[in-house]
């Protein structure tokens, strides 16, 4: 997943029943392949209007489904999509692949998240910054880089919701605050 997106409540429920099947029925990787394609299709932006639009009928959200997911899709996954049908929950299925992926990452020691820097960084800075991050932690750490030209310089880092600011704007910012702060006699 190229991105972390929110996952409400309802979405963490029905990925933790299947990450938890999955994992006691030695299914994981099968799994994760089913739920690969299916947030290959939910993120397609029609499928997603449709399938968010509590407007539109469940037969059809369910045969524009049925024609873009593949036929080899997990035996679990089209037991889920028979599920959040019955019940018109459709429309959590958006959010799905993204939980289900959170509960992975966890089971197998891995983190995400995002590196900002004024510039491009060259691969050898991000596995370096990832290999640091990745000792300190004890987690395989994963960063997704992005170009922030606000920064001035320097990194800034959010990890599992936690952000690490060393960047140039930040210590600005910082000294900024400080000073408006001081007590000057």
């Amino acid at each position: 997943m190229s991105q972390p997106l929110h996952t409400g409540a309802a979405a963490r429920r029905y990925a933790r029943a299947l990450f938890e099947l999955a994992r006691d029925q030695d299914e994981l990787a099968a799994v994760r392949e089913s739920v690969t394609s299916l947030g290959q299709v939910v993120r397609i932006g029609d499928v997603r209007e449709v399938l968010l639009d509590p407007r539109l009928p469940v037969a059809r959200k369910r045969a524009l489904l049925a024609r873009l997911l593949p036929d080899d899709l997990h035996r679990r996954i089209q037991a889920l999509l028979e599920v959040v049908a019955k019940r018109n929950r459709l429309a959590v299925l958006v959010e799905i692949p993204a939980a289900f992926e959170a509960l992975l990452d966890t089971h197998e020691g891995r983190l995400r998240g995002t590196v900002e820097s004024a510039q491009e960084l060259a691969a050898e800075q991000l596995q370096s910054i990832e290999s640091a991050l990745s000792a300190r932690t004890g987690c395989q750490v994963s960063l997704q880089p992005q170009v922030v030209e606000e920064l001035l310089g320097g990194i800034r880092v959010t990890l599992s919701g936690t952000r690490f600011d060393g960047s140039a704007r930040g210590r600005l910012d910082a000294l900024r605050t400080r000073l408006a702060s001081a007590d000057i006699g």
